[in-house]
């Protein structure tokens, strides 16, 4: 979860970014800009959720070309943009990372609880602040009065605008500038928008570019009443008077409501707008800035999502003894790569580590199998009449790994090698020329079985179809680059070809044998 939470902060930061260009480039045309906010807003928490969980029909017509009828959405994006693939680069499969990732939810919830119930006393707050409140006419229109609130709207279902009190001791024409931009702001539906918005933000508060582009979408309303009340006929002299005015008085805090008083670097900002001239160049200038907008918008939706799973909902857990548990508690070794799974109780379940990665909490489904709440995989113990555990079925992605148990010591010796070879970021002297055959012989269709282990050899025969298709669109290899070892002991490379690249993890066993291989291909 919270490697979701991370990709739905990054799609905002760049829809940010899109926003705030588009925002310039419809100011070049002196035309309103708070509806990008907004959009940006909704934008980044439609985009994350429908690439997770979203697929497509393909059209009946389309259908004899591609192997699939549906295609889900996280499909057809790039997993080179992905901050799963950076954070599994990095620190991703820490202890404490996956710690934090299985509290994820949790905190997500609880800041979504707490933000509503803010809005909630806010609301309340206000509705009981409305009634000590005096009813007033100004300029012909009715207010509310109040001693240090406003100039501002309250109320969302029927608008009304609270000015303070010390407003009527200003010259007429000021009064009427006050009023003309409060009533701007209910004619646009201001106080609805704003009102959205934080709503929407409550379904992620968490997400921290979100209320940047809150605060940037409260800049965008003042911007854009002032200029409706400019373009009404209002002197601008007057007007540049009675927002210095209001903004020399600080209002209270009422909440997120739309108001004339804003901070005083905000005010500068706004005057400046205002003077500001016509650039020359206008429509090119904004035909760059709004290309360079939808760029990054397009940018946004082709980041690929990590893929979530939540296998808990497939299995019960069950009670056993923490005697049974202990049994388990041990290294267990795959025969045909140097992983290790390691086990060790936590109170009524066990933890698990594969090499590379951080502990994963496994529950009991029975005395022998469990199940993992964060991936769709269970182990299932050998047991013999004795009790004795002999190893384990390690079920995943379909597939059924046979591990054995080893003891301490031969775990031990295994983890030296694999933290020295991290440590020294030295390639296996064979895994260069064993990823190239295996590039050449994916190329060609006809790969040499013999150099891989049983389950890669499976994996291979599945994928070939689509590998030797995309390997082959990007022409001849033309570069093998080593980059570094991965936390797994993983060699890792970057191959350029004619017309793309793509990142290589690949792992050999004592014999030579490939028994992992995974490829990120790029554009």
């Amino acid at each position: 979860m919270l490697t979701w939470m991370i990709y739905a902060a990054s799609i905002s930061a760049v829809l940010s970014a899109a926003a705030f260009i588009a925002e310039h480039s419809a100011r070049q045309r002196r035309s309103s800009s708070r509806w990008f906010w907004l959009l940006a807003i909704v934008a980044s928490l439609a985009i994350p959720t429908a690439m997770t969980s979203v697929s497509i029909e393909i059209p009946a017509e389309l259908r004899p070309s591609v192997p699939q009828n549906v295609i889900a959405l996280h499909e057809i994006t790039s997993t080179r943009l992905s901050p799963a693939v950076w954070i599994e680069n990095h620190d991703g499969k820490s202890s404490t990372f996956q710690h934090v990732q299985f509290h994820a939810r949790d905190v997500w919830y609880v800041a979504s609880t707490l933000m509503i119930l803010i809005l909630l006393i806010t609301a309340t707050h206000l509705q009981w602040r409305k009634r000590q409140w005096t009813s007033a006419s100004v300029c012909g229109v009715s207010v509310y009065l109040s001693a240090d609130v406003g100039p501002a709207v309250v109320g969302l279902l029927r608008p009304r605008i609270v000015l303070p009190a010390w407003l009527l001791d200003s010259p007429l024409e000021q009064q009427a500038a006050v009023i003309a931009h409060e009533k701007s702001h209910i004619d646009a539906h201001d106080p609805a928008l704003l009102t959205i918005a934080l709503c929407l933000i409550a379904f992620m508060p968490w997400n921290l570019p979100l209320w940047w582009q809150l605060r940037q979408l409260r800049c965008a309303i003042e911007v854009d009443c002032d200029a409706r009340v400019l373009k009404a006929g209002y002197n601008f002299a007057v007007y540049g008077e009675t927002l210095i005015a209001v903004g020399e008085r600080q209002s209270r805090y009422i909440g997120s409501v739309a108001g004339m008083s804003e901070s005083r670097s905000f005010l500068e900002r706004r005057l400046k707008l205002m003077l500001r001239k016509p650039v020359k160049r206008k429509l090119l200038v904004t035909v760059l800035l709004g290309c360079m907008s939808i760029t990054l918008a397009t940018m946004a939706a082709q980041v690929s999502p990590p893929i979530m799973n939540d296998a808990s909902k497939e299995h019960t857990q069950v009670p056993i003894s923490a005697e049974i548990l202990d049994r388990y508690v041990g290294t267990y070794s795959d025969s045909y790569t140097s992983t290790l799974l390691k086990f060790r109780r936590e109170g009524d379940h066990l933890m698990s580590q594969r090499t590379g990665q951080g502990w994963i909490g496994k529950y009991p489904m029975s005395e022998t199998k469990f199940f993992a709440k964060v991936v769709e995989a269970t182990d299932t113990f050998v047991v013999d009449g004795q009790g004795h555990v002999s190893g384990l079925i390690h079920h995943q992605n379909g597939r059924d790994t046979t591990l054995s148990r080893i003891d301490d010591a031969e775990a031990e010796k295994m983890e030296a090698m694999l933290a020295a070879k991290v440590k020294s970021q030295t390639a296996d002297p064979r895994s260069e020329a064993a990823l190239r055959r295996l590039i050449d012989g994916l190329m060609s269709g006809n790969p040499n079985y013999s150099e891989m282990s049983p389950l890669l050899q499976e994996a291979t025969r599945e994928q070939l179809p689509g590998l030797k298709d995309g390997l082959n669109q990007a022409g001849r290899v033309d570069k093998v680059r080593f980059m570094g070892v991965g936390n797994a002991g993983w060699d890792i490379y970057q191959v350029t070809q004619n017309s793309g690249s793509s990142t290589w993890r690949i792992h050999l066993n004592n014999e030579g044998i490939i028994d992992g291989a995974l490829v990120n291909m790029g554009p």
